[in-house]
């Protein structure tokens, strides 16, 4: 793992075969509570995507905007749900990070590493990142620390040095149900009990494109997993949720495309390998993959669907995060990008 300044030199070295950098996603506002989302704003817990395996480099940020120190709880879990490892690193007020899961280790107050180096290989999935209050030595979280809300923001960048290409986003940020549970609360997914979803992966025309990931996960609340822990966070989980896809190219033709069951974190191309659009289907337009559930989530108002999509085309470009439509009746409130429900 390495600080800030030399990373991010690195990284902008290798800029040239950066083929697309996301803009914002869209994203809900943060409620009065703090309840919420957000692709921008300081948030609770991060949640992103990694993959070490050979010709694949990952790198994460996370910075904490806050006026405090906070300790925060880094987890990778595999394409499984398995936990892969587990470590702290102390972010004091305005601090930034960037981990190489590939040589990382938990970091002290100091900004120096604390035991033994941790070298992630050949393994995929998705990295959650919480953050606790801390004291003034920046203690590492406890079982009963309270979580700290509005603090953290992150992104992730996925780069194939086998194709030359990378890409990055935004990680998503999470709040708390501050005050219901716990002095701070649990970490909560978006959306409310009884909400009806639609997600939606933006695609060039598949036969153009040269590379492409998108990766779809699953995420449920703590308490939905049978953990009521008063600072629950989010997590990979199970069961899979079923999703009736479909793609609608630039006439708004739609076209059935095989059903596809996502748990905990899975991996996908446009039409290569583990494809969201099979060989068999023929599609030569850009347009939309529909993602439908099959009736609620498992858990409703405690799981969700994260995703992400990247693809390129010669030297262009571009990554964004699953687009989410709020379907007629579902009490959830209205996505907005980034700002605060309040000033309306």
């Amino acid at each position: 793992m390495k600080r800030e300044r030399g990373l991010l030199v690195a990284l902008a070295a290798a800029g040239a075969m950066v083929f697309g950098w996301s803009g914002v996603g869209s994203a809900q506002g943060v409620g009065q509570s703090g309840e919420g989302y957000s692709y921008t704003q300081p948030a609770a817990e991060l949640i992103a995507p990694y993959d070490t395996r050979a010709g694949r480099v990952t790198f994460l940020v996370a910075s904490n905007v806050s006026g405090r120190a906070v300790s925060t709880h880094w987890i990778f879990w595999n394409d499984s749900c398995s936990e892969e490892v587990d470590f702290s690193i102390c972010l004091t007020p305005n601090d930034t990070i960037v981990v190489d899961p590939t040589n990382m280790s938990a970091v002290g107050a100091d900004n120096q590493p604390v035991g033994p180096q941790i070298s992630l290989t050949d393994r995929r999935g998705l990295v959650t990142i919480v953050a606790y209050e801390t004291d003034d030595a920046c203690s590492p979280y406890g079982p009963d620390t309270s979580i700290a809300d509005n603090t953290i923001v992150g992104s992730f960048t996925f780069a194939d040095t086998d194709d030359g290409y990378s890409f990055g986003n935004d990680a998503l940020g999470l709040g708390t149900n501050q005050g219901s549970v716990g002095p701070t609360g649990s970490v909560q997914v978006p959306g409310n009990p009884g909400d009806r979803f639609e997600f939606t992966v933006q695609t060039f025309n598949p036969t153009t494109v040269e590379n492409s990931v998108v990766v779809l996960s699953h995420i449920a609340e703590l308490a939905a997993l049978g953990d009521n822990r008063p600072n629950g966070y989010v997590v990979p989980g199970t069961p899979a949720i079923v999703l009736n896809t479909s793609f609608i190219d630039t006439t708004e033709i739609p076209t059935s495309l095989p059903d596809i069951r996502v748990s905990c974190t899975k991996f996908f191309t446009v039409d290569e390998s583990d494809p969201l659009i099979p060989a068999t289907t023929t599609v030569e337009s850009s347009g939309i993959v529909r993602l439908q559930p099959r009736g609620q989530f498992p858990v409703g108002g405690s799981t969700y669907l994260y995703g992400i999509v990247g693809q390129a085309v010669g030297s262009l470009g571009s990554s964004a995060s699953v687009k989410v439509e709020t379907l007629e009746g579902s009490p959830s409130p209205a996505f907005i990008d980034g700002i605060d429900q309040n000033l309306f």
